[in-house]
């Protein structure tokens, strides 16, 4: 009695805990990370849904029509918002743990437990489930799929044979990769009864044999309506999608060329290609405790024997071993994999629990069991609300920076004085996800490359077609620039007339000579700012004194102490030991700038590889005001300041002869 009592009260806990765990990582802030270009492409044909009632499928490009559809709910009820628009992602992300309730007399109640918090807690499932991209509804229909089956095949109710069919058939109108599931489930669950069929005595195995395909006839026999229901289910659900719901009946014929289409960019990967280990470095990176967990999990499965636990131990293996094999690979499809291991991890500490009989033990699990979630908790938090555009983050793949923000804000600056009816005209080839940011400014045109006539008081350009761009000009334009992701700087061409609008003091300030200045007065060391910008305006995120020459290289994202793109800022005086004609210079990746008394001595900013200018400038004995600007933009990062005085070879300037005022 006392037993059952416990088991009443850890049941809802273990329902509910995972399930405000996961609502809360998973919709705090939810519109914080700004979107990704998948999500930008994604958002246009919602758009073009809600506004125009029009979408067509088109099978060599994003996907299945699931994702478009379903994200039209959200905007009828909370209109058109950053929220709305991650609001189905999230709510399935949250679904996912919910749909392990079901599987409680399988894993037990500390089994739902575990794997519900792992996948609550998951840096990569929470990550993905605040993403609007189509895999948080896959897994969930992948795992629909499972707990209908297996639910069936304990009740043998006809109820769960159309929530299989309808959750395949969503598979269908989410993405391609259904065929890789729909084989794995196929031969996963021939295993789950190929291993049952071992276990038996040699005599016992050709009856049981037997006894299965005799069950599955009766099975289909009983249940004929209900299996072709099923059949028409699934047929209906696609045809609806496929078809526009009645609209446009040559997306029908999509869904079986686009495997075509798909096999070829799964094989022939571009740059999407990565290592055979990639997920498993993912694995081990981000997701160690399911990792762990999943792999003991492994042993305890095929120790048990029952279908379901097999199962899911195929599932794991082949789900992780088709994937490592195509050469195409990206972070997101890495919770395919996840899902199985969390279960996997699940059923391990079902089966540890088990043997935990005396307090000592109990003193020992628990705390290291906390201390899983704990270590789970503090990375999602930290990739989720920190590092979510950070690229030292192998999750985080090609993602729009945060640099946007500035952007947007700079536009919005430049309305005030024309309203949202300003011409803006994008004539970048990149340019993901600003159609859904400049939605409401009424003239803002995308053309995808330069065109004739490009003159407007506002264009945006991407750095490769800048020089084209600069042809067609007329009239005077002030230029700033905004990393929009890794390799893409987006150039804000505006007209001088305008330019001055929505500046700060700082933004304005001209670069003057400075007075001079007593030695008495400095000490050893510049001022050194540190903007998220690569233009050094804003407010600082850190600003300090640091002493020594300025060097530094650092030859990709991970070794990088600050995510890109970010901008430094040298600022005080260089004491000049004897008149005479000095070289400066920069070797830098991205852009530096080197000013002496208010003159641009060294010019080699914009972004490009590390690359070596040098300037010459005569001055006199004393202290000059120096101040020198770096930005890193993405990729390697690259600094040093050099000099070459008279009659002395080049060297970085020595940092005893740099000074800040006290």
């Amino acid at each position: 009695m006392c037993q059952h009592r416990k088991d009443k009260i850890r049941l809802p806990l273990a329902f509910f805990l995972p399930l405000l765990t996961a609502s809360l990582i998973r919709f705090w802030d939810i519109g914080l990370r700004p979107f990704h270009s998948d999500e930008g492409v994604n958002s246009f044909f919602l758009l073009n849904l809600f506004n125009k009632n029009y979408y067509h499928y088109d099978p060599a490009n994003y996907h299945g029509p699931f994702l478009y559809y379903l994200g039209l709910i959200p905007f009828f009820i909370f209109g058109l918002s950053d929220f709305a628009f991650r609001f189905m992602p999230a709510l399935f992300g949250i679904m996912v743990v919910a749909l392990l309730y079901p599987l409680r007399k399988k894993f037990g109640t500390m089994g739902i437990l575990t794997a519900g918090l792992l996948i609550a807690l998951s840096p990569t499932m929470s990550f993905f489930s605040r993403d609007t991209i189509h895999e948080m509804y896959f897994i969930f229909f992948s795992l629909a799929v499972v707990v209908s089956f297996f639910l069936y095949s304990e009740t043998r109710k006809s109820r769960h044979i159309y929530f299989s069919a309808a959750s395949l058939a969503f598979l269908v109108t989410i993405k391609e990769t259904y065929i890789i599931t729909f084989v794995v489930f196929a031969v996963s669950l021939t295993i789950a009864y190929c291993c049952t069929l071992v276990l038996l005595a040699q005599g016992a195995r050709l009856q049981y044999a037997k006894n299965v395909f005799a069950s599955f006839a009766a099975d289909c026999k009983k249940n004929q309506y209900a299996i072709g229901i099923s059949i028409g289910v699934f047929l209906g659900i696609n045809f609806l999608f496929y078809s526009s719901f009645f609209t446009y009946y040559a997306g029908i014929k999509g869904i079986l060329s686009t495997l075509k289409i798909w096999t070829k960019t799964g094989t022939h990967a571009g740059g999407h290609a990565k290592p055979f280990f990639y997920y498993f470095t993912l694995l081990y990176k981000f997701e160690l405790p399911i990792l762990i967990l999943g792999i003991a999990g492994l042993y305890c499965a095929f120790r048990r024997g029952s279908k379901l636990t097999v199962f899911v131990s195929s599932w794991a293996i082949l789900i992780y071993l088709t994937y490592s094999f195509i050469p195409y690979k990206t972070p997101w499809l890495v919770i395919n994999i996840l899902l199985p291991l969390s279960l996997l991890a699940g059923i391990f500490i079902s089966n540890i629990l088990r043997a935990v009989t005396k307090k000592w033990q109990y003193a020992v699990f628990y705390p290291l069991y906390l201390g899983i979630f704990g270590f789970s908790c503090y990375q999602s938090l930290m990739l989720n609300f920190f590092n979510y555009d950070d690229e030292r983050y192998e999750l985080v793949y090609v993602q729009t920076k945060r640099d946007i923000y500035h952007l947007l804000d700079r536009l919005q600056s430049l309305s005030k004085a024309q309203g949202n009816d300003m011409p803006i005209n994008i004539v970048s080839k990149e340019y993901w996800p600003l159609p859904w940011y400049l939605r409401d400014y009424k003239n803002a045109k995308f053309w995808g490359g330069i065109i004739e006539n490009p003159n407007a008081p506002v264009i945006l350009v991407d750095k490769n077609n800048e020089a084209e761009l600069k042809k067609k000009l007329k009239g005077d334009y002030r230029q700033e620039r905004f990393v929009l992701r890794p390799g893409v700087m987006l150039v804000a061409y505006i007209q001088e007339s305008l330019y001055e609008t929505g500046l700060t003091e700082r933004g304005k300030a001209a670069d003057q000579p400075v007075a001079a200045i007593s030695k008495e007065k400095l000490a050893e060391g510049l001022n050194v700012k540190y903007y998220d910008t690569i233009e050094c305006t804003g407010t600082p995120f850190l600003s300090r004194v640091e002493k020594g020459a300025i060097s530094f290289a650092y030859h990709n994202e991970t070794q990088k102490p600050y995510r890109s793109p970010f901008c430094i800022e040298w600022e005080g005086y260089l004491s000049i030991p004897e008149k005479g004609t000095y070289q400066f210079a920069t070797r830098s990746d991205d852009g530096s700038v080197v000013y002496l008394d208010g003159s641009v001595v060294v010019d080699n900013d914009d972004i490009h590889a590390a690359r070596y200018i040098f300037g010459i400038i005569s001055l006199g004995k004393g202290m000059h005001h120096v101040r020198i600007k770096y930005f890193d933009g993405g990729g390697g990062a690259v600094m040093e300041f050099l000099w070459k005085p008279p009659g002395g070879r080049e060297s970085l300037v020595p940092g005893h002869l740099l000074f800040h005022t006290k």
